[in-house]
């Protein structure tokens, strides 16, 4: 195997890069919305105590 860099034009140095990631990110940021609003329409939401032992988690003086 070499260890001798590739030479890359200008080009290829100075384009962004290409957006397939933040497309899958923005797919899957879109179906937990779209789940969590169907868990919040069946009425499924964390319980105070739950809610609370998070922010105990976090500020730990509250």
């Amino acid at each position: 195997m070499s260890m001798d860099p590739k030479p890359i034009s200008i080009a290829d140095a100075i384009s962004p890069l290409p957006v397939e990631g933040e497309q899958d990110v923005q797919a899957w940021h879109l179906k937990k919305i779209r789940d969590r609003h169907k868990a919040a329409d069946q009425g499924r939401f964390a319980s105070d105590a739950d809610v609370r032992a998070v922010i105990r988690k976090f500020i730990p003086d509250e």
